[in-house]
């Protein structure tokens, strides 16, 4: 899975010669290609929370409403419901709105649990937390590729051919056929709607899914998930 091989398999498809080389590549055709699949790419970032591209982020809380440096550089969306004080065994609740953060602000109610809004490249809190709180959220990287043997994605595009990209080769290839002849003014539609269609194959069994008991059972499988209130709590 690299940059090579899906601007080669690419190439195929539309009918033009394979190339040996991409990144210096002279041919227009080529260097189009590698654009557009830089563009697939940072797309597909968007489109889906694709586990791959899935970061645990954990930090010490200060007994400040900013918690500056805790976004870390590569980070492009927080997951929701992943924020948790583990120190309090409690769920941070957010994003707030701006508006609801506003309110707060007001000074007119106060939140019985912790809350976070976004701002700034920072992440704020209300009420302000306990100095030493151990936090941990997960977020999704804007990171999608990488050089050919890191086991993490560290680049938003391709620098060299054997550069690896962390989602479906052939969805990347899909995303460069049918973007390479909307561009060429080519009739793109059935391979748009190809590339959707495994786009929404491959994100509906990303990660598994969680089967969700909509009946009451005596088998021991629908025990496996039990409602518990959030805090410190003790069975004696």
């Amino acid at each position: 899975m690299s940059l090579l091989t899906i601007v080669q398999d690419a190439c195929v498809r539309v009918g033009l010669a394979r190339p040996g080389t991409v990144i210096g590549s002279t041919a227009d055709h080529v260097k189009a290609m590698i654009t557009l699949s830089n563009q697939d790419g940072r797309a597909l970032v968007r489109r889906h929370d694709w586990q791959r591209l899935i970061i645990e982020q954990t930090f010490t809380a200060t007994a400040t409403t900013t918690q500056s440096g805790v976004l870390p550089s590569d980070f492009d969306r927080i997951i929701p419901g992943t924020f948790f004080n583990r120190s309090q065994d409690r769920r941070v609740a957010g994003p707030l709105s701006p508006q609801r953060w506003q309110s707060l602000q007001t000074g007119l109610i106060t939140l019985p649990y912790d809350s976070f809004r976004i701002r700034g490249n920072d992440i704020i809190m209300s009420p302000t937390p306990t100095a030493g709180d151990s936090m941990a959220f997960e977020y999704v990287t804007k990171y999608w590729c990488a050089s050919v043997g890191d086991t993490d994605p560290d680049q938003t595009s391709w620098v060299v051919d054997t550069d690896e990209a962390f989602l479906d080769e052939e969805l990347m290839t899909l995303g460069v056929v049918w973007r390479f002849k909307k561009a060429r003014g080519l009739d793109y539609g059935e391979d748009m709607q190809e590339y959707e269609h495994r786009l929404a194959s491959l994100a509906g069994t990303d990660g598994g899914q969680a089967t969700i008991d909509l009946g009451v059972s005596d088998d021991a499988s629908s025990l496996t998930d039990p409602y518990l209130t959030d805090g410190n709590w003790s069975i004696s």
